[in-house]
């Protein structure tokens, strides 16, 4: 693949977490080394300095004393990446466990018990942290569930290592059960709400707008407060990264189940429109690569339809034709309508 990173060995998963650290972008993934198939997740760990072309740099997190290393985020402190994961016990427990490096290459466990343990008796659903900072200190979302609600619990720190509980800042059985990969990100001064649903909306990740201080998320919209931008059947798992320039990126993982492929979206610039829309648009290092028009995308008799060789993997009515933008790579199409408004991710083959 030319602008996608993919593994020819092992199981790729989700993408955990993206930061700039030394001049250079460093991406996490979820990766089962061993066998093309899930099972006891590692994080697996790529560089880059022109977010195109991708190094490897090996496991940056193996299982120690637990059954597998989920997924979570990473951040840089001091000089430090941080890293913080889901750690999943034996007996399919779920706690926040963090490590850190100097480096940028290798990893040390930050002591040997987590750092966050499910609040809720009984329920051992603790998943996907995700740190920020907030006016001088730091805050850490993750999802959650009780009693079949999904849910997104909220933590402060002042150093990363002791971290205060805060309560529920989203509660919503909408959702399903759990809620996955929460982040608050902000662009131009507005806040992004991001979420992974169990449930389709028509697709599971979704984005809201609002404001955000440092306790509540109060949303643009109060009645349907999420909403999708992406509305291929291949995206997952979207990590983001905020730019000293204020550029947030976002990155996200292309599965397709049916085909049993996967590999990491290419790298898109979120922000939000004057008119309050949510924007996912390539990165201006990748727009030179687009092309308007593809033979794997049509439009016709008021629908946008993604085929090949005959099979038609994206259908949907529109009034009008779109303005188009397309991504081509080997076995996948990223399609972006009417400026990043619209997203369409697929793998063709």
């Amino acid at each position: 693949m030319k602008y996608h990173y993919s593994r020819k060995e092992g199981w790729l998963g989700n993408p955990c977490g993206l930061v700039y650290f030394k001049d250079r972008y460093h991406l996490f993934f979820q990766v089962n080394p061993e066998q093309p198939r899930f099972g006891p997740m590692h994080w697996g760990h790529i560089v880059s300095d022109d977010l195109i072309s991708w190094e490897e740099c090996g496991i940056s997190i193996s299982p120690e004393d637990e059954l597998s290393c989920n997924s979570g985020s990473a951040i840089v402190c001091n000089g430090k990446i941080w890293l913080f994961y889901t750690s999943l016990s034996y007996d399919h427990k779920e706690t926040v466990r963090a490590c850190c490096s100097d480096d940028g290459i290798d990893f040390k466990r930050c002591g040997n018990e987590p750092v966050i343990s499910v609040p809720f008796e009984g329920n051992p659903k603790l998943r996907d942290p995700f740190v920020f900072r907030h006016n001088g200190s730091f805050r850490l979302i993750a999802g959650s569930g009780n009693d079949g609600i999904a849910k997104v619990l909220q933590y402060r720190s002042d150093d990363l290592t002791n971290w205060e509980y805060m309560g529920e800042i989203l509660s919503d059985g909408r959702f399903g059960s759990v809620i996955e990969a929460p982040q608050i990100i902000q662009s131009d001064g507005k806040f992004i709400f991001i979420i992974q649903s169990e449930k389709h909306f028509p697709t599971k990740v979704l984005f809201g707008t609002g404001d955000y201080d440092g306790e509540s998320f109060i949303f643009d919209d109060a009645e349907e407060p999420f909403k999708p931008v992406e509305s291929g059947s291949d995206f997952y798992s979207p990590v983001t990264l905020e730019e000293s320039s204020g550029r947030v990126i976002l990155m996200a993982w292309l599965f397709s189940m049916k085909m049993n492929s996967r590999a990491i979206t290419c790298p898109r610039e979120l922000y939000v429109s004057g008119r309050g829309e949510v924007i996912l648009q390539p990165v201006e290092e990748l727009r030179n690569r687009l092309v308007k028009e593809s033979r794997f995308v049509s439009y016709a008799s008021g629908r946008l339809r993604v085929q090949f060789e005959g099979h038609t993997l994206f259908d949907k009515a529109y009034r009008e034709c779109p303005g188009m933008q397309v991504l081509e790579d080997v076995g996948t199409v990223e399609v972006f309508l009417d400026g990043g408004k619209e997203n369409i991710s697929v793998f063709i083959c």
